[in-house]
């Protein structure tokens, strides 16, 4: 479907360095969040919000306010519930801590130390669906031994089942990524750099997280960083490049029976104008139409391209940042016909958190 971008907007326009934004989005509001550097090169983690569709956005809010390096931040939102998580070296190694708000995002509770284990947790990504919250990230010790582990909750972030693994391959460099519909819950994640076991991996839970079945290899020539979404019983994967692993388009992947087969991976360039798409993000409220936003080389500098997918079929593509400098790190969110997208771009002078919004016409 056609979408129309409102002009970008700077979001955090101050002199610090604001990185990292993702945004998350529940009927009409709108809720951002970014790590914002403080006291120098000391980071923590800040949200705002807009309750009129994304028009205007009200004061921000430091969620973590710590001595500690907060980074990472992710979102997101479920009726009058809003929940964030980061990566925070304050415990004395970086650990996933975990927020939640109840009154829609006025204020957010103490954080709460999900991880909690002496490894090195980080990656960390989260969806909720209803009450139901989930926390995935990726774990290494100090023999860099690595595994994606996650926790479930059911009653809105208050409380949180035990830790679980989730699939025997892991890597340094693994992204795990979730993403949940009425009570199932997918995983998928990339390992790279184990040979023979390298590729796109793919797990799902039909009883909320309570337990995965086995691991499922969507594609072995796939290993760059992934993204999943979910209507229904649709699931989209999709899979761009990393700087280390370079490809020619977007992987892209359906299942159309709740995650228990899925379709051959198609590639798809837009006709050579989604080459190599990094940080790549995808939202769905269609069975047969997904919109993904990627980090693109485009006309000599790294843009933020929307691309909208009808079935297996590129619809044409937005830039959204098109600007000067460097744009990167896109996030993006859909509620009602409004689509949401938000970055990190270098264009003001420092690296600044911009806004796009769009109107599905």
């Amino acid at each position: 479907m056609p979408v129309v971008f409102e002009n970008a907007t700077n979001l955090t326009n101050n002199d610090q360095d604001s990185v990292y934004g993702q945004v998350a989005a529940w009927d009409s509001r709108v809720y951002v969040i970014w790590q914002d550097s403080v006291s120098g090169r000391n980071y923590d983690i800040f949200i705002i919000r807009s309750v009129d569709n994304g028009t205007t956005f009200g004061e921000p809010l430091n969620l973590s306010k710590n001595p500690g390096f907060s980074e990472h931040p992710q979102l997101s939102a479920s009726g009058s519930s809003v929940y964030a998580v980061w990566a925070d070296n304050t415990p004395g190694n970086r650990e996933v801590l975990f927020s939640r708000s109840a009154d829609n995002g006025t204020s957010f509770s103490e954080a709460l130390n999900l991880s909690n284990d002496p490894s090195d947790s980080h990656n960390q990504e989260m969806a909720a669906f209803g009450d139901n919250v989930y926390v995935i990230w990726l774990d290494r010790d100090e023999q860099e031994n690595t595994s994606i582990l996650f926790r479930a909750s059911s009653d809105g972030g208050a409380t949180f089942d035990e830790t679980i693994s989730i699939g025997g391959q892991a890597s340094v460099g693994s992204f795990p990524k979730v993403t949940a519909y009425r009570d199932d819950v997918y995983v998928a994640w990339n390992v790279i750099g184990k040979g023979t076991n390298d590729g796109l991996y793919f797990a799902k839970s039909s009883d909320r997280g309570s337990t995965f079945g086995n691991d499922t290899i969507l594609g072995e020539e796939i290993s760059g960083e992934s993204q999943v979404a979910a209507y229904n019983g649709t699931v989209f994967v999709v899979s761009g490049g990393l700087h280390s692993a370079e490809v020619n388009g977007l992987f892209f992947i359906k299942s159309v029976d709740g995650g228990e087969t899925f379709a051959d991976p198609v590639m798809i360039d837009a006709g050579g104008q989604f080459v190599n798409p990094l940080n790549v993000e995808i939202a769905s409220d269609d069975p047969n139409v997904a919109y993904v936003v990627g980090q693109v080389f485009s006309g000599g500098n790294e843009e933020i391209l929307l691309l909208p997918v009808s079935g297996s079929n590129a619809t044409g593509v937005v830039n959204l940042s098109k600007n000067e400098k460097i744009s990167e790190c896109p996030s993006i969110a859909m509620a009602g016909d409004n689509i949401y997208v938000v970055w990190e771009d270098l264009t003001p002078g420092n690296h600044e958190v911009l806004y796009a919004k769009g109107t599905k016409t």
